[in-house]
């Protein structure tokens, strides 16, 4: 199925309040990221949010990668 909309997705599909009570914002490696807590000592990297494109080709600030907290 394709929805054509001029909406966010947040806004057509709501997400729970569960999925945002372990999502924590701050700086890797002087790069700004959002992270979520997986509550073993391990944070787990999920959006990069820095606008220089050499960030993005960094392998310590990929998506999916744990970093002990």
């Amino acid at each position: 199925m394709i929805l054509y909309t001029p909406l966010s997705e947040h806004d057509i599909f709501p997400a729970r309040d569960e999925d945002y009570q372990n999502v924590l914002y701050g700086s890797l490696r002087n790069c700004p990221v959002k992270v979520m807590d997986s509550g073993d000592g391990h944070v787990e990297v999920v959006q990069l949010l820095s606008t220089d494109p050499q960030d993005f080709l960094d392998d310590q600030l990929q998506p999916g990668r744990k970093i002990k907290r």
